[in-house]
């Protein structure tokens, strides 16, 4: 059984992949500590408001624990690569759902050049976090998936409330489309790099084994010089 897919990973690698562990464990509670905070502060504002946005009222008392375990999972060292599928599917499910609530009810001004992006931050946000849980690939092909859908809701679902807002929905749509596409290049950018720094600390394990080879094989040359008998050879490392 590969040790890789066993939840007890952790114990089986080496110091210089579990620091990037912990660092990447860091990064999590970041990610989710500052929109913690955000939801908390725009559902205590909607609940005043006289016109309050379904995904606010009734998704974010759902998301809220959801942010609350995985930062106490991370605090304490969780660590899951079943947990971390589980959290893709929520991301993905979540963006989906909020551009879901954005086409079928939306909060539109009267002005036709402005149309709020809250939804379309939140599929930001949640592909963001999913580049940093699955390897580059997959996150492209589901980043990409779920960006053409979140696009299509609106004009799927409700093109004539939104028909008049054409422009002001292209602009946005735009905009997201270019965030994403940087962030999905900066995700590749980091693959490349770990797997750089990977190869380089492989050849730097392989060249310390080496010198301690070559320092066993000298002491035995001493040694069988001074004795008289034929050098040993040194036991391969495993």
């Amino acid at each position: 059984m590969d040790p890789r897919a066993h939840d007890l990973h952790l114990l089986h690698i080496a110091g210089d992949e579990r620091r990037s562990f912990e660092e990447k464990r860091w990064i999590f509670i970041c990610l989710t500590l500052v929109p913690f905070i955000s939801f908390t502060a725009t559902y205590a504002l909607q609940l005043t408001q006289p016109v309050q946005e379904p995904y606010v009222i009734y998704g974010y008392p759902i998301i809220t624990p959801l942010m609350i375990g995985s930062i106490l999972w991370n605090l304490l060292g969780g660590y899951s690569r079943l947990a971390e599928r589980v959290t893709v599917v929520i991301l993905a499910a979540l963006a989906v759902l909020h551009n879901l609530s954005f086409a079928l009810q939306p909060t539109l001004p009267e002005s036709p050049s402005f149309v709020g992006t809250a939804s379309y931050w939140t599929l930001v946000l949640d592909a963001t976090v999913i580049m940093l849980l699955l390897p580059v690939r997959q996150a492209a092909t589901l980043v990409v998936t779920l960006y053409a859908v979140c696009v299509a809701l609106p004009w799927v679902l409700n093109f004539d409330v939104f028909r008049p807002y054409l422009l002001a929905m292209i602009r946005a749509q735009t905009v997201t489309f270019s965030v994403l596409l940087a962030t999905l290049c900066l995700a590749w950018y980091r693959q490349r790099y770990v797997e750089r720094a990977q190869e380089a600390l492989m050849l730097r394990q392989l060249a310390t084994t080496d010198l301690f080879n070559l320092r066993n094989l000298t002491a035995n040359s001493v040694a069988s010089t001074q004795t008289g008998h034929a050098p040993e050879r040194a036991a391969p490392h495993d």
